[in-house]
């Protein structure tokens, strides 16, 4: 059984060597028997969902990136807003910001699926989009072959970006440099989060600190 106390003090100690400034008063994550993760074959379809969705922020046609989610029988596996923005013509620019943030979520879903590293300071690989199937295409047997990496390595990683989004606050409300934008850390946090089973509603997935 994974001793969140000890996870946090490694990810401290680990923060610290980084010569960034971290907190020890923050809680420990949930307990392992307090989570419920998702299964490799959920978190391979939210891929396919946000690589289509991520097509929004770049000037995509929602109603075609709808269309193909609803051909692979995915439109079931999208979350209430993501509904929402596949069902609009028009999206407001933060709209399409927030979409095209979703890529730094691809990095961490592609790193918990073995496809990719996951360097918490560095902006999302080049070429990530490579990792997965093309928009359009069939995924299925993406789907079926998804394989997580075991819990213990991405409830590690939750943790630590967990501790990194407050640095990267404390940055912000002190004006002092940052290595990345907090947009970064929150997201590939939200996404590690909702592997481990933090909050199974992709929109509810909270981000505090």
């Amino acid at each position: 059984m994974l001793d969140p106390e000890q996870v946090k003090a490694d990810n401290i100690a680990l923060i610290k060597s980084w010569k960034i400034h971290v907190v020890d008063h923050l809680p420990t994550l949930e307990a392992e028997d307090e989570l419920v993760p998702q299964a490799a074959q959920s978190v391979a379809k939210r891929c396919i969902v946000i690589s289509h969705v991520i097509g929004i922020g770049f000037g995509g046609k929602s109603k075609k990136l709808k269309q193909a989610i609803e051909k692979f029988d995915l439109f079931g596996a999208t979350s209430a807003h993501e509904k929402d923005m596949l069902s609009r013509r028009k999206h407001t620019e933060q709209e399409k910001i927030d979409a095209q943030w979703l890529a730094e979520c691809m990095q961490s879903f592609a790193w918990c699926l073995g496809l990719d590293k996951l360097e918490p300071l560095q902006y999302c690989d080049d070429e990530l989009a490579d990792r997965f199937p093309e928009p359009f295409t069939d995924p299925s047997e993406f789907i079926s072959g998804a394989v997580l990496r075991p819990f213990e390595e991405i409830y590690q990683q939750a943790d630590l970006h967990y501790r990194l989004h407050w640095a990267a606050r404390n940055a912000q409300l002190t004006d002092t440099d940052f290595p990345v934008k907090e947009g970064l850390i929150r997201e590939r946090r939200r996404a590690l989060d909702w592997v481990i089973g933090v909050e199974s509603d992709w929109d509810e997935v909270p981000s505090n600190t």
